[in-house]
């Protein structure tokens, strides 16, 4: 069965090998049925590695490397991850998305429709990003990374409270002089070292922004909406789970498919062989000209 072609996709930051080489260039294969029905019933925020197996499903070739396993996308930086979530997103639904927001004033509670195209929250990045960034800072110098997609399913599974988590994170993202970070070391630094820290990291990342400001219409509050890409994917495919099964019904009752057969298209196949069921069931020309 014919398939659709990979789309090549430049990371922001890119993946960095052990001799210090990055690649960034990658092909980004569509979805198929197995990965919509996956990501569906994924729950409203998929975890890090189910994210992982997502990608590791739908990134082909990147830079050298030939195959995309779970464990290399585990590797990428979450903004890397999140700029992937946002191109798979456009290539189904569109560039553009409307998000709804309640405002937060008191006495207002209006609802208001935020127009996002997804394209300006990661815009393509000409220029390489380092693989870390430095700061000085009175304990030596230290060098912070960006988070990647092991980090946040060490952070999903870890106990403990809020801070505790938080600071087992900067323990894996920050080394100073050289020196790898326990979680007690990271809070015993001071405030402002930890602050420099953060803030080189907010400023030198790679990620896409994807915070997001609008008015309320009805009284004029400054609405705040965070975007989560995968999360955004997983509701819109979720939305669409009973359709995903109506067309496994309807092409493995007329072509005999196996299911497994039928998950392997993407939809744009698999549409387009619904397409040509109901013309032949209509007496419809299938193409132009001849039928």
């Amino acid at each position: 069965m014919l398939l659709e072609p990979s789309t090549p996709v430049l990371l922001p930051h890119g993946l960095f090998d052990e001799d210090g080489r990055c690649h960034r260039q990658g092909e980004l294969r569509p979805l198929t049925g197995r990965e919509e029905w996956a990501l569906a019933q994924a729950g409203e925020r998929p975890g890090p590695r189910a994210v992982s197996e997502l990608l590791a499903a739908c990134l082909g070739r990147l830079g050298d490397y030939p195959r995309v396993d779970a464990e290399l996308a585990a590797c990428l930086t979450r903004g890397d991850r999140h700029h992937l979530a946002l191109h798979l997103r456009a290539r189904m639904y569109g560039d553009r998305v409307t998000l709804v927001a309640r405002c937060p004033a008191p006495g207002c509670e209006a609802m208001a429709d935020v127009e996002v195209r997804l394209s300006a929250l990661s815009p393509e990045r000409v220029d390489d990003a380092p693989e870390v960034l430095a700061v000085a800072l009175p304990e030596g110098r230290a060098e912070v990374r960006e988070p990647t997609g092991e980090d946040d399913a060490l952070l999903a599974e870890a106990r403990g409270t809020r801070a505790e988590r938080a600071a087992l994170l900067w323990s894996r993202l920050v080394v100073v002089d050289g020196q790898a970070l326990s979680p007690s070391t990271w809070l015993s630094l001071p405030s402002r070292s930890r602050h420099a820290v953060a803030l080189t990291l907010a400023e030198g990342s790679s990620a896409p922004d994807l915070g997001l400001l609008a008015r309320c219409p009805k009284c004029s509050a400054w609405l705040e909406l965070e975007l989560d890409p995968f999360a955004l994917l997983a509701r819109e495919l979720r939305g669409g789970a009973a359709r995903l099964e109506t067309e496994v019904h309807v092409l493995a009752y007329h072509y005999h498919w196996s299911e497994g057969d039928i998950l392997a298209l993407p939809r744009t196949r698999r549409w387009r062989y619904l397409e040509l069921l109901r013309n032949e069931l209509e007496g419809r020309p299938l193409v132009d000209g001849w039928s």
